[in-house]
């Protein structure tokens, strides 16, 4: 695909704000999912992990670094640190791993940090060690590696994975009951099961026009393993498909094509 594709554009205008930290309702939208499933997991995922990392830029900045910063300076700059890493860990199954086991390593590493620093190897400071960071990083450790890890794997949709497993299964009429809705409210992986099911016939005609736009909005989203799949399949269309594809790119939207 050329770089200055219709395609690469819009991939473009997806992205640039994303970096920029420019779409916040998308990011609220994103958390509120997150919160009404499961308020506890969430607060693992996401808070312990902010307000952990702030306290660590905190004392970094200051002790290591020798470096005052600002309390909006820290707030922003952990804010971005925890959203990148969150939106990653939802996407990559092996950041993912790392992500929910760097929740608990966080609070060890900061317990460990004062213990050196501050309170010095004593028995008061021990206890206030296994009280303030051992205890806390087990109970987060067990939440985030558990529960938490379902749920980024989710994107915290309740059909995607009953769909998920019904479609492995080969019931796709079963399936899609629950992927369609799925994929309406724009759940990346939903989306790419239809696009899997629309490009090899799975309880859907073969339609690979559709299929590599299904595969596209998903990979838009981040989802890696649909952007290799949109690429693939792109790679094979023929001259007319390409066309076809490009024309009114953008324009179908989750419910036309299903």
């Amino acid at each position: 695909m050329h770089a200055f594709s219709k395609q690469n554009i819009k991939l473009a205008r997806q992205y640039v704000p994303m970096i920029f930290g420019l779409r916040i309702p998308g990011f609220i939208k994103v958390h509120m999912r997150y919160a009404r499933r499961s308020l506890v997991t969430w607060l693992v995922l996401f808070l312990a992990p902010f307000v952990i990392g702030l306290m660590s830029l905190s004392i970094i900045s200051e002790r290591l670094l020798e470096v005052k910063m600002s309390n909006w300076q820290l707030y922003l700059l952990t804010l971005f640190l925890i959203a990148l890493a969150f939106f990653f860990a939802e996407r990559n199954r092996k950041f993912r791993r790392i992500y929910v086991m760097a929740i608990p390593a966080m609070v060890v590493v900061n317990g460990l940090f004062n213990l050196v620093y501050t309170d010095g190897l004593s028995i008061g400071g021990l206890i206030k060690f296994g009280i303030l960071a051992a205890l806390p990083a087990w109970w987060l450790g067990r939440h985030a590696m558990g529960k938490g890890y379902r749920l980024l794997s989710d994107g915290a949709d309740k059909n995607y994975r009953p769909g998920r497993d019904l479609y492995i299964d080969g019931q796709y009429v079963e399936a899609f009951v629950h992927l369609e809705p799925s994929a309406k409210r724009g759940h990346m992986k939903s989306m790419y099961l239809l696009g899997h099911a629309h490009e090899h016939g799975n309880g859907r005609e073969i339609e690979r026009i559709t299929a590599a736009r299904f595969y596209d909005k998903a990979g838009r989203k981040g989802y890696g393993k649909a952007h290799h799949a949109f690429k693939a399949l792109f790679e094979t269309f023929g001259p007319e498909e390409i066309k076809t594809f490009e024309t009114n790119l953008g324009i179908s939207e989750i419910n036309e094509l299903i």
